[in-house]
């Protein structure tokens, strides 16, 4: 029923895939990486960057471990209790772990976590993780309940992740604004130094021994640092680490993947990433795309396929529908809603009284030009599939005018509503936050910062509602299934290309393991060289 795809013609990674035959592992070793993106910080309760999350995933354990979707193993938290409304959560804490700082792990240090992200003032951009979130009750020592107003189904997915994890109250408070540069958890590695913006250095917490049971060992981690480099030219951090400059690097240039993907020198995977793909959402309230008809001709009116190829050499699944196809909720069916087919939407226009009445190549009704303004960042992922769409939407008579701006431009423009489209994407282990962001009606304050498309429909809201109420993975999967056709039917955003995350690397790297998210845990990793 869940069909996890993955389209790809390379090493695949499915839940966690290790890099080859395990042996007697050979402790110690200094891991250096080459890392598309700068960490601006590594203050995990409050930064959200995708690629910082693949270092912070190194320094702080969860409460809990999901090695697959729906299932969740014991971390920090050994056991817990969920009340059948799924308002409240109660958990038994590990009484044998430590911060980075050393102060001990305990209730007061989950309550201080969760009471942070909540509080307003530190404007944490994880608060949605929380949902509805009440207050944390303290029980014992070890042991705390969490309380939410309504259902939080969902909870138990999000605490699997870095972002909820807990961190260090006294380090918090002792750090203050230099908290997010020596971030304090309880993982396997912890900040040696940082001493400048191209580099962080990781090194082994002697003193760890409460690894996840689905990795191989016990104790602390067989590396003894982690370098990270943030080389974000990608010819650049291709080239070093092809002269053995480094031992693994992320983000391959899609231009590069049919040259790498068949060399025996290299082990290459992707990921394809939970989540909401790369889309273009189309706002529901301002122009022409106000009108159904006009959203619809859009969607007839794109080859994804032909786009991921021309563009990204195959190095991208095309996307078909509002979830990725690593999510369990995917649901096949979007794949034929809107095969690409321009005399359709040729049709869906005329019958809406969109005309080409001077012979420009551009459709009008009542004087008014078929203009859709696509505002996008300048960088290559954006803007080349929006002149792409550009090119295939006046095909059919639309003049999809691309805007290329820095992020800042964009975010006053979706600020003041003065586009038609506009891209999004993100990686979440769950689906919930994934239709939650981009389509609720209370997503649309402040800008429309994530719901982009300003749609305020009923059904979509309960649906979404009922969905992160439902208890049973077998009915939730039924109601996203309809959330996924329904947003579909209303032809709300162009599907674009699904996120991946890739991992080059050489032989001698042993043990790599990835989450659902595709970020690495180099707990196991040791170095054959």
């Amino acid at each position: 029923m869940y069909k996890l795809l993955y389209k790809i013609g390379i090493s695949i990674i499915v839940l966690f895939l290790s890099t080859g035959v395990s042996y007697s592992a050979k402790k110690g070793g200094h891991l250096k990486y080459a890392h598309l993106q700068k960490a601006k910080s590594l203050d995990a309760n409050v930064w959200t960057a995708t690629n910082a999350a693949h270092i912070m995933r190194q320094i702080y354990d969860p409460l809990v471990w999901q090695p697959k979707a729906g299932k969740f193993v014991p971390g920090l938290a050994t056991k817990w209790e969920i009340n059948k409304n799924g308002t409240e959560f109660t958990f038994w804490l590990r009484n044998d772990v430590n911060f980075h700082d050393g102060t001990k792990f305990n209730a007061k240090a989950v309550k201080a976590t969760f009471d942070r992200i909540a509080d307003p003032a530190t404007r944490s951009l994880q608060l949605s993780r929380l949902g509805p979130y009440k207050k944390t009750e303290i029980l014992g020592d070890y042991k705390v309940k969490i309380y939410f107003k309504q259902p939080w189904h969902i909870f138990m997915s999000n605490i699997s992740e870095v972002a909820l994890a807990p961190a260090s109250p006294t380090a918090i408070k002792k750090l203050g604004d230099k908290y997010p540069l020596f971030p304090n958890g309880t993982g396997p590695f912890k900040v040696k130094e940082w001493p400048d913006d191209t580099t962080v250095v990781l090194e082994r917490n002697e003193n760890y021994n409460w690894a996840p049971s689905f990795l191989n060992h016990s104790g602390p981690a067989y590396l003894e640092t982690i370098t990270y480099r943030f080389i974000p030219e990608k010819s650049t951090r291709l080239i070093a680490f092809e002269n053995s400059e480094f031992d693994i690097m992320d983000g391959l240039p899609s231009e590069d993947y049919q040259r790498i993907k068949d060399d025996k020198n290299f082990r290459l995977q992707f990921f394809v990433v939970p989540g909401l793909p790369q889309v273009m959402n189309i706002n529901v309230t301002s122009g022409p795309t106000k009108e159904l008809a006009v959203r619809q001709a859009m969607l007839y009116a794109i080859d994804e396929d032909m786009m991921v190829n021309l563009i990204f050499f195959g190095a991208n699944p095309a996307a078909k529908g509002p979830l990725s196809s690593g999510s369990w909720a995917y649901w096949d069916g979007v794949e034929k809603m809107y095969p690409y087919n321009p005399e359709k939407a040729k049709s869906l226009l005329d019958k809406a009284g969109w005309k080409d009445t001077n012979g420009d190549g551009i459709r009008e009704k009542n004087g008014v030009p078929l203009v859709v303004r696509h505002v996008t960042k300048g960088d290559y992922k954006n803007r080349k599939p929006a002149e792409f769409y550009q090119a295939q939407m006046k095909e059919v008579g639309i003049d999809g005018k691309v805007e290329a701006m820095a992020y800042e431009a964009t975010a006053r423009r979706y600020a003041d509503n003065a586009y038609e489209m506009a891209r999004l994407g993100y990686a979440l282990f769950d689906a919930h936050d994934t239709f939650y962001l981009p389509f609720h009606s209370s997503q649309i304050e402040g800008g429309g910062q994530f719901n982009r498309s300003r749609v305020n429909d009923p059904k979509i809201d309960s649906l979404i509602d009922k969905g992160v109420a439902e208890t049973n993975i077998d009915k939730r999967y039924v109601i996203y299934k309809e959330l996924q056709e329904y947003v579909m039917d209303q032809a709300l955003f162009l599907p674009s290309y699904e996120v991946t995350f890739s991992h080059l690397y050489y032989p001698y790297v042993k043990d790599l393991k990835v989450d659902l998210l595709g970020r690495e845990y180099f707990y196991d990793v040791w170095l054959d060289k």
